[in-house]
């Protein structure tokens, strides 16, 4: 019997309790039930005992569903220097502590929960050995990586990262950037991105910067938008400017 199956009998015995032994006698039962009127009601309230099982059992469902996914932020716990960076990020925030997500070519992604129930990240770098600089994610951003989706976002030092369950890698893509990051087993990644410092040859107007997640079939699991570049005339030259999503 699987552990959901035993909450669900554990909370139907305690809204409708067993028989004991002398009322599983019907002769006994109908005697003392004088008539048929009075059994309506214990026959209602089992009907509604079992409707609030089937509820209570959606809920139990998912919770095992989510149970069985896993804890997307689980890891050993980041480094004091790293940890006390990333909640000193954002103090309104109240971030929690930070646990290591991923490791990659000499870069550390950090992530943790705030008190209302949003993320923040920091990610080191070789200029940045602490991850003084991240990102708290936006609250549709929150609720895509609560159902196990694909976000992805840029931090400082170049570093780009995100979460995309099922992917084994992640293809960045836009005016003058291509570039492929490897998945972890866990769903995140990360990476670095040189941002270009003048204008793309051919561009200009507004366009993003996509993180596409890959799964190793190469089915398309979700894109991202992980910065914004414009590029627009001005006089005899150009002005160039990059957002950060």
């Amino acid at each position: 019997m699987t552990d959901v199956e035993t909450r669900l009998r554990d909370e139907l015995e305690r809204m409708v309790p067993l028989p004991t032994a002398s009322r599983l006698n019907w002769d006994d039962v109908v005697d003392r039930g004088g008539s048929h009127r009075r059994f309506v009601r214990p026959r209602r309230a089992v009907v509604v005992a079992i409707a609030l099982i089937v509820l209570i059992g959606g809920g139990v469902a998912l919770a095992a569903t989510a149970l069985i996914r896993g804890d997307p932020f689980a890891g050993p716990p980041a480094p004091p220097e790293n940890d006390t960076a990333l909640r000193a990020l954002f103090p309104p925030y109240r971030i929690d502590h930070a646990t290591q997500l991923v490791e990659h070519d000499g870069r550390k992604l950090f992530g943790a929960r705030t008190a209302k129930g949003g993320y923040c990240f920091s990610a080191t770098s070789p200029i940045d050995p602490k991850g003084e600089g991240g990102h708290c994610v936006s609250p549709t951003e929150t609720r895509t990586l609560d159902a196990g989706g694909t976000i992805a976002f840029a931090m400082s030092g170049g570093s780009v990262g995100g979460y995309a369950p099922g992917a084994n890698r992640v293809q960045i893509a836009g005016p003058g950037l291509d570039v492929t990051v490897p998945v972890t087993p866990s769903g995140w990644w990360l990476g670095v991105v040189n941002v270009p410092t003048k204008r793309p040859p051919h561009f200009h107007g507004t366009t993003d910067v996509v993180a596409t997640s890959i799964s190793p079939d190469g089915r398309v699991l979700g894109r991202d938008p992980l910065m914004r570049i414009s590029v627009r005339k001005a006089g005899e030259g150009w002005i160039f400017g990059i957002a950060l999503d």
